[in-house]
């Protein structure tokens, strides 16, 4: 059985990415369906400020956010053409619920896990849980945002803050924990566990760079239950393989730069075979 693990689109979703996913008998997509470069220019330029919304006019706010969102549903249209059963999750940039509005701009929009049910009948938004017969495997997944273990380190924000991203993460590794579970084919997640493929190097300016942005609770998880691999996509910089115990993790790269795994999975060795797909 061909898998096929992809994700990072932001808005872009190249042709030969198609042909792959033509030729996959299960697509798991690890999330970050839209993307404006420009709004992540300014992000970045004001993450260290109080935050960009404070720095542009509503107007230019709502053009922005039109745009990253609108690029998302594109590529979950794109996505259902293919006629064939894919598993969702989202990432950390994708529209799923009601947030601050450095995300909505007040704008009144249907949100992605929405938008799938409605009407793109071929995809299913999993996000977070166990199902236990994907074509025959055993599948955590556990997507969405979690917290970056940089923005546990004491001074890398306000005290107040800080508290809010401890807290947070806490139940963050409560929630991953408690799916216990020794017997997971794949563990299947946005970020990357703590320390493996984490580290961030991206070209140009990111106040990020040289830190790492890795969730804790996934190390923990797979020390404990070694689930027997871990895709997961987030961070550009990465497309590769590390073992961590018995789990092989897989960064899948990103789609937009035409980068996905595709794994080859032997029902009776029980077997993963992983290889990347490259621009």
């Amino acid at each position: 059985m061909k898998i096929l693990a992809i994700g990072d689109f932001h808005g872009k979703f190249p042709e030969k990415l198609k042909k792959e996913v033509k030729k996959a008998d299960l697509v798991l997509v690890t999330g970050d369906f839209g993307g404006s470069d420009r709004l992540l220019k300014i992000i970045f330029k004001y993450l260290v400020k109080g935050g960009w919304y404070n720095y542009v006019s509503k107007e230019k706010a709502k053009e922005y956010i039109s745009e990253d969102y609108n690029s998302g549903v594109k590529i979950l249209n794109e996505l259902n053409k293919f006629e064939k059963r894919m598993y969702l999750i989202a990432g950390n940039w994708d529209f799923i619920k009601k947030t601050s509005l450095d995300r909505t701009a007040k704008l009144k929009l249907i949100f992605y896990p929405k938008v799938v049910r409605r009407k793109l009948e071929n995809l299913r938004w999993w996000n977070r849980g166990i199902k236990k017969n994907v074509n025959g495997l055993k599948i955590l997944a556990f997507g969405d945002s979690v917290t970056p273990h940089e923005h546990l380190r004491k001074g890398s924000f306000s005290h107040r803050k800080w508290k809010k991203h401890v807290a947070k993460n806490k139940k963050e590794i409560s929630q991953i924990m408690s799916y216990g579970a020794k017997d997971i084919d794949i563990l299947f997640a946005h970020y990357t566990p703590y320390k493996i493929f984490d580290k961030v190097k991206w070209k140009g300016y990111n106040p990020m760079n040289g830190k790492h942005v890795g969730f804790e609770g996934f190390t923990k998880y797979i020390k404990k239950y070694s689930p027997r691999l871990f895709i997961s996509g987030h961070m550009h910089e990465y497309q590769g393989i590390k073992k961590l115990g018995k789990t092989i993790i897989v960064a899948t790269g990103a789609a937009k730069d035409g980068k996905a795994a595709m794994i080859d999975f032997n029902e009776k060795t029980k077997k993963f075979k992983v290889s990347f797909i490259k621009p």
